[in-house]
């Protein structure tokens, strides 16, 4: 897959996939992250990524792990990733993560980025995704639902979501 670009309120950004030379822009980008935005990523508390951590996040098969990464074009930082990594214990299931760095948020990169990594998602074989949130997480319930999930399980505090890979459109 290729990089294109795209802009957001005429703010440009590129789209790529991830891969493991981004290891140090991706620790970077989670240094950017405010303690609130790494809760609602890790779903608890995550003041660092270790070292296998980050190999994990960057070292993707690009089949049953995808990640894709909006990359500031002005000094190359990752300001949002979106992946996928398929269940062990459930092939053709994947869950789905995703985070957009503070200041870049709210602007739509969370759903483009998604778009895409749905559509790859597909097309690698992924019959199902998963996404877990938090239920006051509105802003990522708002963004799953224009991907097509649907809520499955409510429990606490968490909101289980899911889409079937034959929910073809994108809910505006």
């Amino acid at each position: 897959m290729s990089a294109c670009e795209h802009t957001i309120y005429g703010i440009p950004y590129e789209v790529r996939q991830l891969r493991r030379a981004d290891r140090d822009r991706l620790a970077v980008a989670f240094g950017r992250m405010s303690d609130r935005s790494r809760l609602r990523r890790f779903l608890g508390p995550k003041p660092k990524l270790s070292s296998s951590e980050l190999a994990y996040l960057t070292e993707i098969d690009h089949v049953t792990h995808e990640a894709l990464a909006a990359i500031d074009p002005d000094d190359g930082t990752i300001v949002g990733v979106a992946r996928y990594a398929e269940e062990r214990a459930t092939p053709g299931t994947a869950d789905l993560a995703m985070f957009v760095v503070d200041a870049w948020q709210g602007q739509g990169i969370g759903t483009a980025l998604g778009q895409r990594l749905v559509r790859l998602a597909d097309a690698n074989g992924i019959a199902r995704l998963t996404a877990t949130t938090f239920a006051d997480n509105r802003a990522a319930r708002a963004v799953l639902r224009k991907l097509g999930f649907t809520t499955v399980g409510i429990g606490g505090s968490f909101v289980d979501l899911a889409r079937a890979a034959d929910v073809m459109s994108f809910r505006a």
